[in-house]
Order: C-alpha cells, then sequence, then structure tokens
C-alpha cells in the first residue's frame, strides 16, 4: 500500500510520474508493484501517449488498466480510462480483451501545459487518483471493488471510473461533470463496473440507471450528516461508497480505500482525517461544496 503527493506542468509529465510511482518496488510490498504491461518502456510514453498496467492482487491475480492521453478542443487533454480482462501485444489499447464496452469512455478533463496537483494512493488491486486545477478536483478509480460475493461468484470485479466522460468540457459545471462516487444521468456517465458475465454496466443517478452508488445517488442524499453537534476533525462521519444495481435488485459491492464523507462544515478539500490510526485525505466533487459532495481516501 502507498501513496504519494506529486505537482506537474502536464498531464503526460503527470502520466509518466504517476507510472513511475506506481511501479516501483520501493513503494510496495514484495511484489506488489504495478507492471508497466504497454509500451515496453517508460520512455516510450512520450510517443504512444498510453499505457497498460497490470496489478497482481492478492498475489495471483492480473488486474489490467489503462491511461490515454487524448487532446481535445480548446487546449484540453482527456485522460481517458479504460480496464481490461487481458492483455494481447496484436491489439490496440481500446480493442484489449474484455475492456469497457462503451464506444465512450470515462476520463479526467484536464488542460494541457498548466500546473496541477495530483494525489495517488494504490494497492496491489486498484488505484485511486485525484487531480487538482485551480479550485476543481478531478479523480479516478481503476482496479478492483471489493465484492458482496465469494470469490468463485464474482471473479473479477473490475471498477472504471473519472470524473466525466469523452466529449465533455472541463469547464462543464453541469450534472454530467460528477465523480466516479456521484455519476450523473446522462446516456454516459463517470462510472462504469464488469459484470460476472463480463458485460459493462454504466453507473447513474438512481431513477435512471441499472447501476448507483449509495450513499450518493439516493434519495434524499444528506443521511445522518451530524451525529455531534460539536463539529472537529475527529467527529467526522465516513460510510463506504456501496455499488448497488437496480436490474436485478441487490447490492454489488463497495469501493476499497475511499469514503463518503459528513459532518463535513469543519473540512475543507485536501484536509486530513486521522481515524484509528490511519490517515485519511478529503476532496470534494469536482467543484462542488455541498453536504454531500466530499470523500475521503486512505493516505498510507
Amino acid at each position: 500500500m502507498a501513496a504519494y503527493n506529486g505537482s506537474a506542468n502536464s498531464v503526460l509529465e503527470m502520466v509518466k510520474d504517476v507510472v513511475s510511482f506506481l511501479t516501483d518496488p520501493a513503494n510496495f510490498d514484495e511484489g506488489k508493484e504495478w507492471a508497466l504491461v504497454s509500451p515496453v518502456s517508460a520512455v516510450e510514453i512520450d510517443t504512444v501517449q498510453e499505457v497498460i498496467l497490470k496489478g497482481v492482487g492478492d498475489g495471483d491475480d492480473e488486474i489490467y488498466i489503462g491511461l490515454k492521453i487524448a487532446a481535445a478542443a480548446g487546449g484540453q487533454v482527456n485522460l481517458v480510462l479504460n480496464g481490461y480482462a487481458g492483455y494481447d501485444a496484436g491489439l490496440g489499447w481500446r480493442e484489449q480483451p474484455g475492456g469497457v464496452s462503451q464506444s465512450v469512455l470515462p476520463t479526467l478533463p484536464l488542460v494541457e501545459d498548466t500546473y496541477m496537483s495530483y494525489w495517488v494512493s494504490a494497492n496491489s488491486s486498484r488505484v485511486i487518483l485525484v487531480v487538482e486545477m485551480s479550485t476543481q478536483y478531478e479523480s479516478a478509480y481503476l482496479g478492483l471493488m471489493k465484492p458482496i460475493a465469494i470469490e468463485n461468484q464474482y471473479p473479477y470485479p473490475l471498477v472504471v471510473g473519472g470524473s466525466y466522460y469523452e466529449g465533455g468540457a472541463w469547464t462543464d459545471t453541469g450534472a454530467g461533470h460528477s465523480s466516479f462516487v456521484c455519476p450523473g444521468a446522462d446516456a454516459n456517465t463517470s462510472l462504469r463496473l464488469r459484470r460476472p458475465d463480463g458485460s459493462w454496466r454504466v453507473g447513474k443517478n438512481q431513477t435512471l440507471g441499472d447501476l448507483c452508488v449509495w450513499p450518493t445517488n439516493v434519495s434524499p442524499v444528506n443521511t445522518l450528516t451530524v451525529f455531534d453537534d460539536v463539529l472537529t476533525m475527529e467527529n467526522v462521519i465516513m460510510y463506504p461508497f456501496f455499488l448497488y444495481e437496480n436490474n436485478p435488485v441487490g447490492l454489488v459491492g463497495q469501493l476499497d480505500g475511499i469514503y463518503w464523507v459528513g459532518n463535513r462544515q469543519d473540512l475543507a478539500t485536501k484536509d486530513s482525517i486521522i481515524y484509528d490510526g490511519k490517515v485519511y485525505k478529503v476532496f470534494n466533487n469536482v467543484h462542488r461544496r455541498d453536504n454531500d459532495s466530499y470523500f475521503a481516501i486512505e493516505w498510507f
């Protein structure tokens, strides 16, 4: 388990730094670092502008995630996100086995040649990335969730989540520009889940989607936010983010290492919470500052 806070002046620089951090054996338990599958060498990232990484999970897993830098209009640069069930050197970044089936993928909408701070929280099964641009925070989740099932019932519970989807502008303040912890209601959203049959489900607002997130995609969302009328850093409330389906109905799993935050009035983005000896970093959902718009990631 590892965490890192860095800065970069371009999306390419950030991606190379994140890959370097994830593939460094010094940052993980022995044999638990991520492996760069494609390209073969990190120096080639400058040319291909895309990467595929493999995690080992508990040690015997093969967890494939992808990042691709794609230029968009107006100086925007999307960090496009994907996940796969395997790797074939003869196939392109989008065509890898078991990749996200929808043609429009989750992204982090960023801006080229601008200063960015970023935070990475990773273990051998998943990677959480938060990027700060000015006063907004774009976030991503790539890797396994914790399924509410035994392993042979849900052998590869892969999640790919961003804070927007391809085609959206980083300046957009609409409901669609929203983190994977609270996906919107558009035809495409920021969240994808690979189901046991290998199909990919799009996370949406509870009234319109088969896949939703608790507690943010429920109504009302302001559930039990205050237990103590004296608000301090120590009495914030953290709920796990659960993924649930409407068709069929039921909980399917929990996002790993990320929690919804209540009692947020005394919190600010980038604050730290210490609970049971563990540190969590607090962020908000893109530009939002509402009571239900804060989350915390494990900071090892």
